[in-house]
């Protein structure tokens, strides 16, 4: 992995987290997941916040043996539309909260009490290990970490090993990005000091697809860990390049106060047998000759899709440096189990050194805790 446009700090603070040191026992997961030892094709896997994110990027980003839903909400139409989808005998059910007690996991699971049912969590007196007892429903142990950061963790790579995905090479993958602590704190600091010259929001576009579950992740570790006391920028994310077609109008022709960061990938991914995802442009030859913005047709043979999507990603930076909208670029050498893990511990490190640049903790998020209560006062209401 690269970070283009970017100078490296040599000056990295000492600060560190023993999150970042875990090792997570794959074998102790394995056994878990052989208890299931039943014909499911599908995976639900219920959860909110840092309970899912990780797992929604690695599920958007790589392949697995089974169809896998995230619920993050007590939607009726969510759950009508997984449960039409998902029969209880061919499902695998996983709820998922450190604590025990987020209510709309609780709610959200209620819906699904008839099917085989696996609890991730860590509190002994959290209501969903009493449930989970009670209802005796295998239980997994989640660890005191923090649900944002615990994607090399059960949280994160208990429901990819259901899925049938090679949690061995993410987790290495993971292990390699918390590596990268002079790229991470230099963007951090990139994004710090801009903030003090008033760039406020940072655009983030990935030019890959696949990519895209990314976009929770991101959006909550900067957020979460640091927008506290008066502090931090706003994150969005759209999936390029269809956002050429709406929020690079805002990056170009809005405020000033915007920061672009490009993800893209020089390779799609690859696939087994030697075989590459990735392929040329075939135009059929009776339009070969017609003609766009003094574009032959015929010369699209002559690339591959890939190139396509990168061609795409030039023309937005070629212009954002034409303004003179600052801007970095994530690179990565292709899309694989390892470079998605990296990808993930990367972020969090830079969310990590975001909070210690600006002095706030970056494990906590007091801010959300009074609307959470608010809920469960109006539901006593009812």
């Amino acid at each position: 992995m690269k970070i283009l446009d970017l100078k490296l700090q040599n000056n990295v603070p000492d600060d560190w987290s023993q999150f970042f040191d875990y090792n997570e026992d794959i074998d102790y997961l394995k056994r878990e997941a052989e208890k299931n030892d039943f014909d499911f094709e599908n995976v639900i896997v219920i959860g909110n916040g840092g309970s899912v994110t990780s797992f929604k990027a690695f599920d958007g980003a790589l392949c697995s043996d089974k169809n896998c839903w995230i619920i993050d909400s007590p939607d009726p139409a969510l759950l009508r539309k997984v449960k039409r989808e998902c029969p209880a005998d061919k499902t695998v059910v996983l709820a998922i909260s450190k604590s025990g007690n987020t209510l709309g996991v609780i709610e959200a699971l209620m819906s699904f009490v008839n099917y085989k049912i696996v609890v991730l969590t860590e509190g002994e007196d959290g209501a969903l290990r009493q449930i989970a007892q009670k209802m005796n429903w295998q239980i997994v142990e989640h660890p005191n970490i923090s649900g944002r950061y615990s994607g090399a963790t059960s949280a994160g790579l208990f429901p990819a090993l259901l899925a049938g995905m090679d949690i061995e090479k993410i987790a290495a993958g993971i292990k390699n990005g918390y590596k990268q602590k002079k790229p991470a704190y230099a963007l951090a600091k990139y994004y710090f000091d801009l903030e003090h010259k008033g760039y406020v929001e940072v655009y983030v576009s990935a030019y890959s697809w696949i990519l895209s579950d990314f976009r929770t992740l991101i959006i909550q570790l900067m957020h979460e860990s640091v927008c506290k006391n008066g502090k931090g920028q706003t994150f969005y994310f759209s999936e390029a390049p269809e956002s050429q077609h709406h929020t690079n109008q805002r990056f170009f022709g809005g405020k000033k106060n915007v920061i672009g960061t490009f993800i893209i990938a020089r390779e799609w991914f690859d696939l087994p047998a030697g075989r590459h995802g990735d392929r040329k442009i075939e135009v059929p030859q009776k339009i070969a000759d017609l003609n766009l913005k003094g574009l032959e047709l015929s010369k699209l043979e002559k690339i591959t899709y890939q190139q396509a999507l990168l061609a795409e990603y030039h023309g937005t930076k070629t212009e954002a440096n034409r303004l003179k909208i600052p801007n970095i670029t994530i690179e990565l050498p292709e899309i694989t189990n390892e470079t998605v893990g990296e990808l993930l511990a990367f972020w969090q490190l830079v969310a990590y050194y975001s909070a210690i640049l600006r002095n706030v903790d970056p494990f906590n998020e007091p801010a959300v805790t009074n609307s959470k209560n608010i809920t469960i006062e109006e539901i006593k209401k009812l």
